[in-house]
């Protein structure tokens, strides 16, 4: 089953998390350290890479049924599917900036954290 990072409104207590459905947590981990990550219009956090950020999330077990009815359909236009590498070297699916998306952004990757960023704001 292919695996997803997830590092916003769909981790664990967050507002998405329902979209998740029963798929099992494998880990809470962070991202490899080369990443900038952005607050997309204040709404919702975007990984880009070519940074320094290792950003925090957690890594789904998801099906490929659950992925495209359930998870995706529920993604914000300013982000598409990719892949990033994790602290372990190991990869995953993760939704990231689209490319030339024109929304305004904030870098937090100082914060490299969706929640310490919305306990912030």
């Amino acid at each position: 089953m292919p695996r997803m990072f997830l590092n916003g409104t769909a981790m664990s207590g967050g507002a998405d998390h329902h979209l998740v459905g029963d798929a099992p947590l494998v880990a809470r981990t962070r991202t490899a350290p080369r990443y900038r990550f952005h607050a997309v219009d204040g709404r919702y956090p975007a990984l880009e890479e070519g940074g320094a950020a290792a950003v925090e999330g957690e890594v789904y077990e998801m099906t490929y049924a659950q992925l495209r009815e359930v998870l995706l359909p529920g993604e914000p236009d300013g982000l598409e599917l990719g892949v990033v590498e994790l602290a372990d070297g190991s990869g995953s699916l993760a939704m990231v900036l689209r490319t030339g998306h024109p929304a305004p952004r904030t870098d937090i990757s100082e914060l490299a954290s969706w929640r310490a960023y919305r306990g912030a704001s």
